[in-house]
């Protein structure tokens, strides 16, 4: 019944899996390849090198190919958020033109540069006359001719400005057409030209476009017209009368223009509260003009009062610039006022009010003019005050204006408001 011991370990050898199969299963899970060696070590590492390369370009070339993808997508977003929500392109310009007017809004609203904009609106212009050969007096060129002419102005070059303008105003007033619109457009371009001859001091034809703007402002009354734009056409012709000392002429003009404001009741717009204002400032300094001290002084007070509500009327837009402007030209001419009439405090206050006024309108030309008024009468003061004794005339004579100098202050104030 017992088997042998040398029997049972017959047996167990038999069970055990061979002694070389144990041994490759281990190596295949655990044993390290056996080490691998080269005659040639630099071809080596210059195929290791080649290979490392060929990944590396690999992954560049794809990252370089992705991100142009995302450029493109990102580009042509934008191109066609601008056309569907800000600013619509005229259907009738080639796709080329309308990318190009993309641009251009891009430098008149988002990264303001009108030099760049001015000339992305020329070439579409060039490629409609040119290219398409769309008629000059079709609505497409008329309002590019418009809008490069809006463009040369902001940027500061003024007679190209008015040579754009001239040529649109012409080819409104050859169309046929009577309709309301093409009327409104026709006395916008006549005041913008009239209002660019006025800063380049050519009275001639800026009376030649506004005499032709208010006349016809004045024979649509009755039809519907713009009341504001008939408003500032008002003043803007008020104006060319007040820079050439014809104050009998501009103050009919400016108390019309005054009347046509809207009640406070009926309009609650800081618009029509900075434009009150801005009419009221420009009656003050007519009434200087001829003499009536008092009168300027009260006028420019309501002007002061009123440009003080408008600027921050509008409780969800931003402060109102047209208020701010004005405040700061008509606390510096209170200022100027008083300090004629010997009250050198009030002066200084309402200096430094001018001062607080241009800088909230980032008006740095005007910020460093008040900020001069206001330190030449501090030092004046402080100097009589040292000699025991203050002297008004001294001080009246170094701020009374020359007579060929009177409307300086005026003529600057305006051809910044109506440009």
């Amino acid at each position: 019944m017992f088997l042998s011991r040398t029997t049972a370990a017959r047996g167990l050898l038999r069970q055990r899996p061979p002694c070389g199969a144990f041994t490759r299963r281990r190596g295949m899970a655990s044993a390290p390849a056996p080490p691998q060696f080269t005659t040639n070590p630099s071809g080596a590492a210059f195929k290791k090198l080649g290979s490392q390369m060929k990944r590396a370009a690999k992954i560049s070339g794809i990252t370089v190919a992705s991100l142009t993808l995302a450029t493109a997508i990102a580009w042509q977003s934008y191109h066609l958020y601008i056309e569907h929500y800000l600013q619509e392109t005229p259907s009738e310009l080639t796709y080329t033109a309308r990318n190009l007017l993309h641009g251009a809004y891009i430098r008149e609203h988002v990264s303001p540069d009108y030099e760049m904009a001015a000339m992305y609106v020329r070439e579409v212009l060039r490629i409609a006359l040119e290219e398409q050969h769309l008629d000059e007096h079709s609505d497409v060129v008329i309002r590019l001719r418009l809008r490069l002419a809006e463009d040369e102005n902001r940027a500061g070059n003024v007679l190209d400005s008015i040579t754009e303008y001239t040529r649109a105003w012409m080819l409104l007033s050859s169309q046929s057409t009577n309709q309301d619109d093409d009327d409104e457009i026709k006395m916008t371009t006549a005041k913008q030209i009239g209002d660019l001859y006025l800063r380049i001091g050519d009275y001639s034809g800026a009376e030649e476009f506004l005499a032709w703007a208010f006349h016809k402002a004045q024979q649509q009354q009755q039809q519907k017209v713009d009341p504001f734009l008939r408003v500032t056409i008002t003043c803007s012709l008020a104006s060319l009368y007040a820079m050439q000392h014809e104050f009998k002429l501009a103050m009919p003009l400016l108390l019309s223009a005054l009347k046509q404001i809207p009640e406070e009741e009926d309009s609650s717009s800081s618009q029509w509260t900075c434009m009150k204002g801005i009419i009221q400032n420009q009656l003050s300094e007519c009434m200087y003009g001829m003499g009536k001290s008092e009168e300027a002084l009260g006028w420019a007070q309501a002007s002061l009062e009123s440009c003080t509500k408008g600027e921050t009327m509008d409780k969800d837009d931003k402060p109102n610039r047209d208020c701010q402007e004005c405040g700061g030209v008509v606390s510096n001419n209170l200022g100027m006022m008083l300090e004629l009439k010997g009250e050198f405090d009030d002066a200084v206050r309402y200096y430094q009010q001018a001062v607080n006024f241009a800088a909230s309108a980032a008006d740095l030309a005007g910020q460093d003019q008040y900020s001069m008024n206001a330190a030449r009468l501090k030092e004046q003061i402080q100097n009589q005050r040292n000699a025991g004794v203050t002297v008004a005339s001294d001080i009246t004579a170094a701020i009374e204006p020359e007579p060929t100098k009177k409307p300086a202050s005026f003529s600057a104030w305006m051809s910044k408001l109506w440009k």
